[in-house]
């Protein structure tokens, strides 16, 4: 079972990115990460690398994105928690059976509002593929779907999530329901904190690989909490 995975996760991989690693997938180095984004000099500036993600530069490297993503949680902004109101008020726009011109406009208003907060909210994205995809604006469906290419790739490439010793790295919780669909997966409705090794595992509802949970590291989302003096995540 976990060769039908591993070949699976591999196929999305070569799919997604052209600029893959030798070795099938690896762990973030954090510390090495955050030295890199932090310093001007280097190719993986963070303020460089989100000046690529935010024009959808297709010639980003795969390690340009790792930096980007993981990068992410040395910054300021990084806030693991979702708080926005407008997460409801997406969903509530999205849950209609069909959309008016109106609707498209709030869905762009309210994705936007979103990735303002997170860079790398996949339901965001997804909403604005929606759009541009119904608007046939297909200079900005390229640009999007290059983004959401990026973020999937960074995550996909650090394990293969079908145990805690080779989970998904994630820097946000809500990234690991997010990042489902992509893998193929519906959640099953349950998940659970092992706090001691800062994994979280999701349950799936049936799925032709016969898997009933996924693994993620939340690290830096345990750590920012607790940094924090504890709190939901």
């Amino acid at each position: 079972m976990k060769k039908l995975i591993f070949i699976f996760s591999f196929i999305s991989l070569v799919v997604v990115s052209s600029n893959a690693q030798d070795e099938f997938f690896s762990a973030p180095d954090y510390s090495q990460i955050k030295r890199n984004v932090k310093e001007s000099a280097s190719s993986y500036y963070f303020p460089k690398l989100m000046e690529k993600y935010i024009a959808g530069d297709e010639k980003m490297t795969f390690e340009e994105g790792r930096h980007l993503y993981f990068g992410f949680i040395y910054q300021p902004q990084y806030m693991p928690i979702d708080t926005s109101s407008y997460n409801a008020q997406l969903a509530q726009v999205l849950s209609r059976k069909s959309f008016s011109p109106t609707d498209y406009a709030n869905i762009l208003e309210y994705s936007n509002a979103l990735l303002l907060e997170d860079p790398f909210n996949l339901r965001a994205l997804n909403a604005k593929l929606l759009v541009y995809a119904q608007l046939d604006n297909t200079e900005e469906y390229k640009k999007v779907a290059q983004q959401r290419h990026i973020v999937q790739n960074a995550i996909v490439s650090t394990g293969d999530g079908m145990s805690d010793k080779t989970p998904f790295f994630v820097i946000k919780v809500a990234h690991e329901y997010d990042i489902l669909p992509f893998l193929g997966y519906n959640f099953g409705g349950s998940d659970k904190v092992i706090s001691r090794k800062k994994i979280n595992y999701l349950t799936l509802g049936d799925n032709q690989f016969g898997v009933e949970r996924v693994y993620f590291n939340i690290a830096p989302v345990i750590d920012h909490v607790s940094s924090r003096g504890g709190g939901k995540m």
